[in-house]
């Protein structure tokens, strides 16, 4: 009859192998993020420009928001 062997624990990952890991996922959040706050104070930025109040802002807001999910 064949020995028995113990189940080895699972080996324990240390912290830079985790955040290597969820690097990328973290980046799509931040890239989105950015996107759209970029859009939504540019869109702002135009609006005191050419004093046109919201629309700048409604297109900078939708443009943000196209360009992080692309």
């Amino acid at each position: 009859m064949p020995e028995r062997s113990s189940p080895q624990p699972p080996e324990r990952s240390s912290w830079p192998v985790v955040l290597r890991t969820l690097a990328p996922y973290m980046h799509l959040g931040w890239t989105l993020v950015g996107s759209v706050v970029l859009g939504l104070l540019g869109g702002r930025w135009v609006d005191t420009w050419l004093n046109t109040t919201p629309w700048c802002f409604i297109l900078g807001a939708v443009l943000g928001i196209a360009v992080g999910l692309y």
